[in-house]
This record gives structure tokens, sequence and C-alpha cells, in this order.
């Protein structure tokens, strides 16, 4: 049984924590070139061939303060990190990015959904596990 969630409006202090983040990740990517190598070997660019799920296409964005839903795409494989040439810390971007989404109430509904169900049940999907309902932890 999948419970209902209902997202919880961004608070002042939410909004401004999310516009801290955005200003790291500006930070992170202003001195991106954006020459393309991190695209080559991202694995996600690989399969769906979408520029805005590429590092480079998380750079673009991200250095214009432009939130996309994307950055949940990314596998923090750290591929792209390696091959940079300036040893961006993409990685970082992405995640600081996510949770500037979160923040803002953007976050995806399949994870509010998993963190309700580990909260109700202990299991991300919901279902009770038995006699040891403290099995899993989450936030």
């Amino acid at each position: 049984m999948v419970t209902k969630t209902t997202k919880p409006i961004p608070s002042k202090t939410d909004k401004i924590e999310a516009g801290n983040l955005m200003e790291e990740v500006a930070e992170i990517f202003e001195n991106c070139i954006q020459c393309g190598m991190c695209k080559s070997i991202c694995p996600v660019f690989k399969i769906l061939k979408e520029e805005r799920v590429s590092a480079r296409g998380h750079a673009i964005l991200l250095s214009k303060k432009i939130l996309d839903k994307a950055l949940f795409e990314c596998t923090l494989c750290k591929a792209c990190e390696q091959k940079c040439p300036l040893d961006l810390k993409i990685c970082d971007a992405v995640r600081k990015g996510r949770e500037a989404l979160v923040l803002k109430g953007k976050g995806l509904k399949s994870n509010e959904e998993m963190i309700t169900n580990i909260r109700k049940t202990g299991n991300p999907f919901g279902k009770n596990i038995g006699d040891n309902p403290e099995k899993l932890y989450c936030c």
C-alpha cells in the first residue's frame, strides 16, 4: 500500500538555505569551460543522449542557477570528475542542487514516498518487516 504524501510548504529559512546552496553550486561551476570532456564519459548521457542529464548540462543549468529534476538522473559515479581538466567537484554541485530542489519543495515524489514508508514501516516499499520495525533508519 502506497501512502499519499503531501509536500511541505518551503519555509523562509528553507528558501534562504536553497539560495545559499545555489550560490555554492555557481561557485563550483564558475571556472567551467564547458569543454564536454565530462559528457563523453557520463553513463546517463550515453543512454539518454540528452544534454541536460550530462555533467556539462548540469554545469550549464546550475551556473545559471536553474534547478532541474534532471539532477536526480545523475548516478554520482564521479566519472565526470575524473575526466574534468579543471578538477571541478561536479558531484558535490549535483548533491547541493538536489538539496536545493528538495528545500524548495520540488523533490521527487518517489523519494518522498520511500522516506514516508521507511518512517512508517521500516521498509522503503511500505511493507511491514515483522518483529523488527527499527531495522532501517531514515531521517
